[in-house]
């Protein structure tokens, strides 16, 4: 399951809705979803990733990638993006199983931290402890399926997304008319209307997957990252994923995936290459042309 700021806790699916009105209704509160971000002004200034001789890496182990310098979005590529521009708010990483991909999306998320150089994620320093204000504001969207219903408390996918409010809930948890409002909204944007009262452990691949990305909606993030999505769906799920993704970028909220999948690269508009212990980044088109033929 999504997890926004580490368990302190988007064009649109269309799922075949016949009535115009009800069509005209859910397109209004997933553009409200999008819009009522107060952080898509105030990031547009400064990079959403910054590394300056970055190592990471695993504590008592040799870095696993070592002196990343980096910065994305260049600033010549401007502080806003607009809806004809969108790729420039979307980072992938790309290159071989275990060359570090995940290791540096574990660091931008501070479950892991530097062993030399800098990060700055959001312009924020991932070494410094005024980084938990900012991991707040990260939504995380690991690789993940479900895992069926043995042991696990049944909760509905309402539920489940609601979590994604639990950063803005107070001391009392308990959530308001305006927390609930962005609940529906991020479900209905994910085209869960229908599955409100469903069981997660009901759901299939893509549906699970669609929760997730729900619940992290919810908490209004100001990035999001994914790590390999749809990795374990079929062709029709990610098909649906990929929309999804899509929708999101053209939002201007910017995303960091980690991935393999071409169609999701061709969304970026620049990519950190991981190999042999290093990353470099590239331009996505220019490296799809490269590769043609070949596996990312």
């Amino acid at each position: 399951m999504a997890t926004s700021a580490l368990d302190n806790a988007n064009d649109t699916m269309d799922f075949g809705t016949t009535e115009k009105a009800a069509r005209n209704d859910s397109d209004s509160r997933r553009s409200d979803a999008m819009n009522s971000n107060p952080d898509k002004v105030a990031r547009g200034r400064q990079p959403v990733l910054s590394a300056k001789k970055l190592s990471i890496g695993y504590r008592r182990a040799e870095p696993v990638v070592r002196d990343i310098c980096v910065e994305f979005p260049l600033p010549t590529e401007g502080t806003q993006p607009s809806r004809t521009n969108t790729k420039s708010t979307v980072l992938g990483f790309v290159g071989p199983n275990g060359a570090g991909k995940t290791t540096l999306l574990k660091t931008c998320l501070g479950l892991l931290p530097p062993i030399g150089g800098e990060l700055r994620i959001l312009g924020a320093d991932t070494r410094k402890a005024s980084f938990a204000k900012t991991r707040k504001r990260l939504a995380y969207i690991p690789q993940n399926r479900p895992e069926g219903s043995s042991g696990q408390l049944r909760i509905s996918v309402r539920e489940a997304v609601s979590f994604g409010r639990l950063g803005k809930c107070g001391l009392t948890g308990r959530l308001t008319h305006a927390d609930r409002e962005a609940v529906e909204a991020a479900i209905a944007y994910c085209g869960l209307e229908d599955l409100a009262d469903t069981a997660v452990q009901d759901l299939s691949g893509g549906q699970f997957q669609r929760v997730s990305i729900a619940r992290a909606m919810a908490a209004e993030p100001a990035l999001y990252l994914f790590d390999e999505p749809g990795s374990f769906l079929d062709q029709e799920g990610q098909t649906a994923m990929r929309t999804l993704i899509l929708s999101l970028a053209d939002s201007g909220i910017p995303l960091i995936l980690v991935t393999h999948d071409r169609a999701l690269i061709a969304l970026c508009h620049s990519l950190l290459f991981f190999d042999k212990g290093t990353a470099r980044l590239l331009d996505a088109a220019a490296f799809l042309a490269d590769a043609k033929g070949t596996e990312v």
